[in-house]
C-alpha cells in the first residue's frame, strides 16, 4: 500500500534548480536510503514531503490517518522539562485517550441505562487501543530507549534546556513514537558506537517504512533494502543496498558513456556527410534525408563532473613540546 505519493516535483532556488520533474512512491514497510552527493537537495527533499517547504511544482499527498515522525534536529525543547519528559510526551495521544477514559467514568453515575451501554462500549475501545499500544507500560519503555541512547548516563531528570546532546533526546522521543513513516536525517551524529549498534538492530526490526539520509555507509548498508539516489535533478531508485546500487550505478554510468561516444561518432560522420554533400545537386537529398535524422535525433548528455576538492599544505618545521593545547574544550 502506498503511504506516500510525489508527482512531478520541482524545486529551486534562485536560477538553481534542485528538482526537476521528480515523482517518488513510497510503499508500507519500506526501508530507503537517500543518497547523493552534498548539495543534491537530501535535506530540501525532506522538508518539502514534511510540509516545512513548499515547492514551486508538483504534489505530494499522504495516506489518510499516516503518523509521520521527522527527526529535526532544530526543535526547541521547553525549559523546566527533563529528558523522561520529553520521551514521555511521545504518548501524549495515549495519555488524552485516559483522560477521555476517566471522564467517561465521571459520568456514569448519572447515566440512563442506554447511555451506560454506550460508554461501556467506547470504555472498551478506548481499552483496547491503550493495550495496543503498550499504554501500561510507558514507563519501562522510556527507560529501555534512555538506557540504549545513552541518556540514563546523562540522567533522566536532568533539564533539557541545558543539554549539549538533544539530538539523542529527539531520536528517542521518535523512536517511541513509532509513526508509520519515520524520517531520519543523519541520526547517527552524536552517537556512540554501542548506542549506534541498538539503533541498527531497532531499524533492522522497523515494521513500519523509514526515509534515512546518513554519510555513515556501513550503518545505512545494514538497514535499508532500497536506494534512491539523487543526481542532477532527478530521483532514481534501486533495489537492494548501498553497495549494490554502487555495482549498478557505475555499470550504468559505464553503458551511458559509451552510447554517448557511439553517437558523438554518429553525430560527426552525418555532419560531415551533410556539409560536404548538401550543395551538391547529385546528393541533395541523401544530405536532406541525414539533416533530418540529425534534427530528430535525441541527444545524450553526459552529467558534468562535479570538481573534487584538493588540499596541499605547506611543510612546517617540526613542532615543539607541545601540539596544541586547548582549554575548556568541547567536542
Amino acid at each position: 500500500m502506498s503511504i506516500l505519493n510525489v508527482e512531478h516535483l520541482s524545486h529551486g532556488f534562485g536560477d538553481r534548480a534542485i528538482f526537476q520533474d521528480v515523482s517518488f512512491r513510497l510503499l508500507k514497510g519500506e526501508h530507503i536510503g537517500l543518497v547523493g552527493a552534498n548539495g543534491e537537495g537530501k535535506s530540501t527533499f525532506m522538508s518539502i514531503i514534511t510540509g516545512k517547504l513548499q515547492p514551486d511544482e508538483g504534489k505530494v499527498e499522504w495516506a489518510k490517518h499516516v503518523r509521520a515522525g521527522y527527526l529535526d534536529q532544530h526543535t526547541v525543547l521547553e525549559k523546566g522539562m527533563t529528558i523522561r519528559d520529553v520521551l514521555k510526551s511521545a504518548f501524549a495521544y495515549l495519555f488524552e485517550m485516559e483522560e477521555q477514559m476517566n471522564a467517561i467514568c465521571d459520568k456514569m453515575g448519572e447515566a440512563s441505562e442506554d447511555e451506560m451501554n454506550a460508554m461501556m462500549e467506547e470504555l472498551g475501545t478506548i481499552q483496547d487501543l491503550l493495550m495496543a499500544h503498550d499504554f501500561y507500560i510507558i514507563d519501562s519503555k522510556v527507560e529501555e530507549v534512555g538506557r540504549a541512547l545513552g541518556l540514563q548516563e546523562i540522567g533522566m531528570d536532568k533539564d533539557v534546556s541545558e543539554l549539549s546532546q538533544r539530538t539523542k533526546v529527539l531520536l528517542g522521543k521518535l523512536l517511541l513514537e513509532k509513526p508509520d513513516i519515520l524520517l531520519l536525517d543523519e541520526p547517527t551524529n552524536h552517537l556512540d558506537e554501542q548506542h549506534i549498534e541498538w539503533l541498527k538492530r531497532y531499524l533492522q526490526e522497523y515494521e513500519n517504512a523509514f526515509i534515512l539520509i546518513s554519510h555513515d555507509i556501513p550503518f545505512l548498508n545494514s538497514v535499508i533494502n532500497l536506494i534512491y539516489h539523487m543526481e542532477n535533478q532527478k530521483l532514481d531508485r534501486y533495489v537492494g543496498d548501498y553497495d549494490h546500487f554502487q555495482e549498478v550505478y557505475a555499470v550504468k554510468k559505464a553503458q551511458l558513456e559509451a552510447a554517448y561516444k557511439r553517437q558523438q561518432q554518429e553525430i560527426a560522420e552525418l555532419e560531415d556527410f551533410v556539409a560536404r554533400n548538401k550543395a551538391r545537386v547529385s546528393t541533395r537529398n541523401m544530405a536532406m534525408s541525414r539533416q533530418k535524422k540529425l534534427d530528430k535525433m535525441e541527444v545524450i548528455e553526459l552529467a558534468k563532473e562535479k570538481p573534487k576538492p584538493e588540499f596541499n599544505f605547506k611543510l612546517g618545521r617540526t613542532p615543539g613540546r607541545y601540539i596544541f593545547e586547548t582549554k575548556d574544550l568541547v567536542i
